[in-house]
């Protein structure tokens, strides 16, 4: 069965930095070919490909990394627009005197029932996806299987055991199992359940079919814990 952190997937993170005193916005526009429309946004668009990234420069000297998978996504995008800023003639910090800031990180994660959960579908179910193993027992299907659409996909059959499998969740009933003050959910606005953690300080979408969206942490570390955590609120509810 997979750990938390392999079902984790960070989507994006968002970084802050500071690189020169003051950059000339119109001059690395012209420079750089980045997009540039101060009636609409008073900032640069650094773009770069591999990793993609959108990296946003400001008058100031500041800018904010989006897009990046990881940390070191971040450095290297950072590090390329400030080689491609000196190889312009614009001045700036040096690289090693730029730090960066983590603001915001953003990743999915996909609950599951245990390993030694006992229970069984109630019913033939075509949205949870599984693949037969020889010997006659079942998986859940890979994210990549799925998209795929790979032939040995089907679906849960009635009476199969849902150890492992995709974990759906009743949102209404998980209202009154959570702390009310902490919880909104409003279906006709929004289909998931938000879920705002103390700690570690960050916000939670819940979707019934188990899918989890959480915002909010600035460290992968935090993410984690607070899955966990959730778990531990979910598990009177098997």
């Amino acid at each position: 069965m997979k750990s938390d952190e392999e079902r984790l997937t960070v989507v994006n993170v968002v970084a802050s930095t500071r690189v020169a005193e003051e950059l000339d916005l119109p001059d690395i526009a012209i420079q750089l070919n980045c997009e540039y429309e101060p009636e609409q946004f008073p900032g640069v668009v650094y773009r770069v490909v591999d990793p993609k990234l959108a990296i946003l420069m400001f008058r100031s000297g500041r800018a904010v990394c989006t897009g990046g998978k990881n940390e070191e996504n971040i450095q290297e995008g950072i590090t390329r627009m400030i080689g491609d800023l000196r190889a312009a003639g614009i001045d700036t910090w040096e690289v090693e005197d730029v730090k960066i800031e983590v603001q915001n990180m953003v990743a999915t994660y996909a609950l599951h029932y245990p390993e030694d959960y006992d229970g069984t579908a109630k019913m033939d179910d075509i949205n949870t996806r599984v693949i037969d193993l020889d010997g006659g027992e079942i998986r859940p299907a890979t994210d990549e299987e799925i998209e795929a659409e790979d032939s040995r996909i089907r679906g849960i059959k009635q009476g199969e055991p849902l150890a492992t499998m995709p974990r759906k969740l009743n949102l209404n009933n998980l209202t009154f199992h959570l702390p009310f003050d902490k919880v909104e959910y409003e279906p006709e606005q929004f289909p998931g359940l938000i879920y705002r953690l103390d700690f570690p300080r960050v916000v939670c979408l819940i979707f019934g079919s188990g899918k989890m969206v959480i915002t909010g942490a600035r460290r992968k570390d935090e993410i984690l814990e607070a899955v966990q955590f959730i778990q531990d609120e979910l598990a009177d509810l098997l």
